[in-house]
């Protein structure tokens, strides 16, 4: 069979989308191969080769997921998704040399970049949206030192987006795209993201966000670059967290204003589907931890 070309082949796209989606279709690819490979079958016929499998395949999914949502996210056109997905779910995985950066150090820090800023976006998204969700609940205690941990993670993370892209000289070409800029870039986040989550999904990711090993990481690789967080302070200036809160706060409003918001043409194509992969069958029963945005919805680097 003729290996079909890569998604990413077209020279308008920006190097970092094509290569976002490039990790799209290598995971659907990922999650194939498991797939097929099936699981071993050892003597006695006990339950951990399945559960192992089960879970490899789960993580596979949501690593997929929360690429597809990232993707949607900053505005990569639904059809380019979906092809990378077609492609994915075929067995192809995106061809080494589909993406030509001219330096590949240099490429793999804007990444971390466009990591960085993309977990920015959706925390303060989720923060919000799980904030107004429980105002409405008289009896709900937040854990001060849970919501403390939160927003030092978002903290770090714009310390490090914000010198690495220094670091790099990220232009003004380069970051096009990377974070919003207008009310439409922040409706199309939640489009793509929060207005897709029910309140446990909401609770389960505004956990995950809360996890300390996000400032940790972060902390981490600016003192193993040399960086200092004092000095972060981007060419092109990456909106604070607070900041963020603010856009975030005024874009649900106006969905709250205007019924139709979440009808429109723009928001329909980059509401998620229903992808069954994320249902867990009912047996055998299985616990596992949830999958840690750090590596993936990221470190800064390739949850």
């Amino acid at each position: 069979m003729t290996e079909p070309k890569s998604v990413t082949t077209a020279a308008s796209v920006p190097a970092w989308r094509a290569r976002l989606l490039d990790r799209i279709q290598n995971l659907a690819a990922d999650r194939a191969r498991v797939l097929g490979q099936g699981y071993q079958m050892p003597e006695g016929g006990g339950e951990a080769s399945v559960l192992a499998w089960r879970t490899q395949l789960q993580l596979l999914a949501i690593s997929r997921e929360e690429a597809v949502t990232q993707a949607l996210a900053v505005g990569i056109a639904r059809i380019d998704v979906d092809d990378a997905l077609f492609l994915g779910h075929q067995g192809f995985r995106a061809p080494v040399d589909a993406v030509q950066p001219g330096d590949p150090v240099r490429e793999m820090m804007i990444d971390g970049v466009v990591n960085d800023t993309w977990q920015l976006q959706h925390m303060a998204a989720i923060h919000v949206a799980r904030d107004q969700q429980l105002l409405s609940d008289a009896h709900y205690f937040e854990d001060p030192q849970v919501l403390a941990q939160y927003e030092r993670n978002m903290a770090a993370l714009w310390m490090r987006a914000s010198a690495v892209s220094r670091a790099v000289s990220l232009t003004a070409e380069e970051s096009e795209g990377m974070w919003a800029t207008d009310p439409d870039g922040w409706q199309q986040i939640l489009a793509a993201s929060v207005d897709t989550y029910d309140a446990r999904g909401l609770e389960e990711r505004w956990r995950i966000y809360a996890w300390p090993g996000i400032a940790d990481g972060a902390h981490r690789d600016l003192a193993a670059l040399g960086m200092d967080p004092s000095r972060a302070f981007a060419i092109e200036p990456i909106p604070a967290p607070h900041t963020m809160f603010e856009h975030v706060t005024h874009a649900l409003s106006a969905e709250r204003d205007d019924p139709g918001t979440n009808t429109i043409d723009h928001a329909v194509d980059a509401a998620l589907p229903t992808d069954p992969d994320l249902d867990w069958p009912t047996s055998p029963a299985v616990e596992s931890g949830p999958a840690s945005p750090a590596p993936d919805a990221s470190t800064g680097a390739e949850p």
